[in-house]
């Protein structure tokens, strides 16, 4: 069994999964699988995490990323 893979998302704004009841915090940099990511994508709450992103991700004090 190989592991899923993920990718570096951007949460654009705060979301909950329902299907998984995990939520996110818009602004963060989270590393979701690749079939997820390309549901939310869809959605508009997620895109590709630039470098930048990432810079300021890991800048913000108190920036949890996902939560169950």
């Amino acid at each position: 069994m190989t592991d899923a893979k993920k990718k570096d998302a951007f949460i654009i704004r705060d979301f909950k999964d329902s299907g998984t009841e995990t939520s996110f915090a818009g602004g963060s940099v989270v590393a979701i699988e690749e079939g997820a990511f390309a549901n939310y994508e869809a959605a508009g709450l997620v895109r590709k995490a630039t470098a930048e992103d990432r810079k300021d991700a890991s800048k913000a004090s108190g920036a949890s990323g996902a939560a169950a």
